[in-house]
Formats: C-alpha cells, structure tokens, sequence
C-alpha cells in the first residue's frame, strides 16, 4: 500500500510540473502562437473575430509567404490555403449572412483594376472555399452579403463592355448562387 501511495505521490509532482497543452486563444497573441509554431512565418494581416457564435474569438492571419491561417479559439492553427500574396496587402471582410452564419472574403487588389474574392464558411473548426472569383473591373460587397462582380466582356472584333454578375448565398444548396453575365 505503501509503494502505491508513493507511486500516486511521484506522478502527481511529475504531471503537476509538466507544462499543460491546452491553449485558450483568447488569453494569447495570436501572431506569437502563429510564429512560435512557425518561426519563419511573419503575419503581415490579422483580424479576430467570432465566427461561430460562441462568444471566443478565431483569428485570421496571412503571412509574408503568402499563407493563409486560422486559429480557432481552443489555440489550434490550420492552414486553410497559401499562395495570398501581391503588392497590396489582402483585406479581410465579415459577411453576416444570417444570425447564425458568418463568411470571411478575403480581396486581394491588383493594379490598376483588377480584384480576386475568396469566400469562406466557417465549418466543423475550419474554414472551407465556396466562391473564388476575379473582378477585372471591380468587386463590391453589400452589407447583406451580395456580391457584384464587374468584368470585362471582350469583343471579338475588339474592345470590351462591362458585364455585371451577382453572387448571393443560398444555405440549402450550401454554395453561392450567380445571376446576370457570370464570367467564363
């Protein structure tokens, strides 16, 4: 008896002194999390925000390498997609699509005209891509959430006209839906 008592006593000491893993996001910066966990990794674009409702904020952050991550709010850090890099710095927007529902879209702006639109869904602790698109006009989002695509329809003989496309989400086909003169 004697021996498991001391046995008890001798894990206890060793797991008290063991640092604990659990992270709460909230308590940390997330860009020191982000570079502790990837040292050459330096967040040129963050935003926190609660995407799920759960009152904890997630982190948004894109490196210099052009690599785009989510810390959620237990502290874990996913790669969501790599290649957000150009001369402009990317802009994060919060789409509230309903009470319930948030997207992140991310612009990225290439002189002089031309906008790339990735939007996301927060699901299941990530984020997943449901529209990818580039406005060689413009790119516009309304407070409700639509999405205007302007574009440059080319002639054959020559020249262009601006064509106009609209995005809106549709939660039962979980996608965003395009109407007018969607680009090819």
């Amino acid at each position: 008896m004697k021996k498991v008592f001391l046995l008890i006593c001798s894990l206890s000491i060793v797991f008290g002194l063991l640092p604990t893993t659990i992270v709460d996001a909230a308590t940390v910066n997330p860009m020191t999390l982000l570079e502790k966990k990837f040292p050459r990794e330096r967040v040129t674009v963050s935003k926190s925000v609660d995407l799920n409702g759960d009152k904890k904020k997630e982190h948004l952050l894109i490196t210099n390498s052009g690599n785009f991550y989510l810390i959620n709010s237990k502290g874990v850090i996913v790669l969501i997609d790599t290649n957000y890099y150009n001369e402009e710095e990317p802009t994060f927007h919060l789409l509230n699509i309903s009470s319930k529902e948030k997207h992140v879209a991310i612009t990225l702006d290439y002189l002089p005209s031309n906008t790339q639109l990735f939007v996301f869904k927060y699901q299941d602790g990530t984020l997943k891509k449901k529209l990818s698109i580039i406005g060689d006009v413009s790119i516009n989002i309304s407070k409700t959430g639509e999405i205007r695509q302007a574009w440059k329809n080319y002639f054959p003989e020559g020249g262009w006209d601006t064509a106009v496309a609209f995005y809106k989400w549709n939660s039962k086909k979980d996608k965003y839906i395009g109407s007018g003169e969607l680009s090819r």
